[in-house]
């Protein structure tokens, strides 16, 4: 049986996969170095570009900031007898205004502004009153405009307050709104009261000269003998100025971070590399060779029928395919099909009137000493014919103390087994009549040790166990337990063959001299 590793192995799918990693490692080694090459000089470049040479960025200061403020109050005093309100009370930024019982409204508007430093800052305020009619388009069909108040005042600190007072009343403004309808004999659109504040501020502020104005716009809507005031707006305007100043650009966590980090796992690579490469060997041709007999094994394993062959399937012309894949292709071209014998571990096709064969390569990773795995059959006999082969057949037996002078011995089992080897061999040259004259010698005869031949006496007889035991002069109990040293042959060419005895122990006797044989 050969000793080459099969498909039913163990351990061989473990072994392949093992040795498919070592094949795709030798054939990437170069694209993995190139690769870990490539992520060490990047990293290194976005190493020094974070560290060495960071580079600038422009950003944005506040260099200074300062605030105008303002603010718009209204209220309105009871001037006309009524049963809600006393006379004399002052109705204050109430959302809504009687005209009859309160007219005029008065209000304040009040301005400043707020900052860390100032110098000479001056401070302007007007109040306008603008009524218009205005059409469907955002149309202004006519429009008045009056100045209630203005004030300005210099040296104004921040925190300090400019007001502005004014009066308005509704009841002449509605009057006068209907004389002019009433003069142009028309009434478009609808019509707008406003009361417009505009705010300057001019100065120095924040150690820089400012200077600003703002507008703001304040809806009186007088109608059906009321009129209310809508102001829904802010008027604290902040003012901030920015500076561009160039400074070290920051670096990211992912370039101070993942430069070094590509560079580590660069010189990692490349290091674990070298150390798996010199401790994992590069596969050889006979590897490669097995690797692509399995995957073509793996590829035709529908079509391949597994049986043991008998020996006449063997014969005829041979032809001998040097892979699995040609034997294939070659099974399938003919129509036949692809045998696999394992125990003459053969692919198989016939076809063409030929047998075509291919013997798959030996596994490259077989144990050392395959053989001891390869079990023998029990009933092999052996013969010991001197006490050497004894000694190295690791018996407990000792040596014979002559083996010159000493016939071969063997056991009972050589001793028939020989018998009746040379019974076999010669019965068909020995006539019947020298065969019964054979029988009666003497069992006990020897040939010379230097002579190779049988005796025609000795391969005539048949010995059994219990002949043997006899002429040896021994019982079936005496081999249980070894014989007394010191026995000695005192037989020699000549001499009485009752009297030769063997020195080895347990009594047993040679009865010929065919162990050799």
């Amino acid at each position: 049986m050969s000793g080459r590793l099969t498909e039913t192995d163990g351990g061989t799918v473990d072994d392949e996969r093992r040795l498919r990693s070592r094949v795709l490692l030798a054939e990437y080694r170069t694209a993995i170095i190139v690769a870990l090459v490539v992520l060490v000089a990047l990293g290194g470049w976005i190493s020094y570009g974070a560290y060495a040479t960071p580079g600038e960025e422009t950003t944005q200061q506040r260099t200074a900031a300062w605030t105008a403020t303002g603010d718009v109050s209204h209220a309105a005093t009871v001037t006309e007898p009524n049963t809600v309100y006393a006379e004399g009370t002052r109705l204050e930024n109430d959302p809504l205004y009687y005209t009859a019982i309160s007219p005029t409204v008065d209000g304040e508007f009040v301005a400043g502004y707020d900052a860390r430093t100032s110098d000479n800052v001056q401070v302007g305020l007007t109040v306008d009153l603008v009524y218009r009619s205005v059409g469907s388009d955002n149309t202004t069909h006519w429009s008045e405009r009056e100045r209630l108040a203005s004030t300005r005042e210099a040296d104004v600190q921040p925190g300090e307050n400019v007001t502005a007072a004014f009066s308005v009343n509704v009841s002449e403004i509605t009057a006068r709104i209907d004389e002019i309808e009433s003069d142009l004999e028309a009434s478009r659109g609808d019509t707008d009261i406003e009361l417009v504040l505009e705010r300057e501020i001019d100065g120095t502020i924040a150690g820089e000269r400012r200077s600003t104005a703002d507008s703001y716009r304040v809806t009186i809507d007088a109608d059906s003998g009321t009129y209310e005031i809508t102001d829904d707006q802010s008027y604290t305007e902040t003012h901030e100025e920015y500076e561009t100043e160039t400074v070290p650009a920051s670096v990211s966590p992912v370039r101070s971070i993942g430069g070094p980090l590509l560079v580590v796992l660069g010189i990692g690579g490349l290091v674990g590399l070298r150390y798996v490469s010199r401790r994992v060997p590069t596969p050889t041709a006979a590897e490669r060779e097995w690797l692509a007999y399995r995957d073509d094994r793996d590829e035709f394993e529908q079509v391949i029928t597994t049986m043991r062959l008998p020996d006449a399937a063997l014969e005829g012309p041979r032809g001998e395919l040097e892979t699995l894949l040609a034997l294939a292709e070659f099974g399938i071209d003919v129509g036949s099909a692809i045998v696999f014998d394992p125990e003459r571990e053969l692919y198989v096709v016939r076809g063409d009137g030929m047998v075509s064969v291919f013997e798959p390569p030996a596994k490259p990773s077989a144990a050392k000493d395959i053989d001891d795995r390869i079990s023998f059959a029990d009933d092999t006999p052996q013969s010991v014919t001197d006490g050497e082969s004894i000694a190295e057949s690791g018996s407990d037996r000792p040596a014979l103390s002559d083996a010159s002078d000493t016939p071969p011995v063997t056991d009972d089992r050589a001793a028939r087994t020989d018998s009746t080897a040379a019974s076999d061999t010669d019965s068909n040259e020995t006539p019947a009549a020298e065969s019964g004259t054979a029988s009666q010698a003497d069992p006990h005869a020897t040939s010379a040790p230097d002579s190779g031949a049988m005796s025609e006496s000795d391969s005539a007889v048949e010995i059994d166990d219990d002949d043997l035991l006899g002429l040896a002069g021994l019982r079936e109990e005496d081999l249980l337990e070894p014989a007394p040293l010191g026995w000695e042959s005192r037989s020699e060419n000549g001499s009485n063959p009752d009297e030769a005895t063997a020195s080895e122990p347990g009594g047993a006797t040679t009865s010929d001299s065919t162990g050799d044989d």
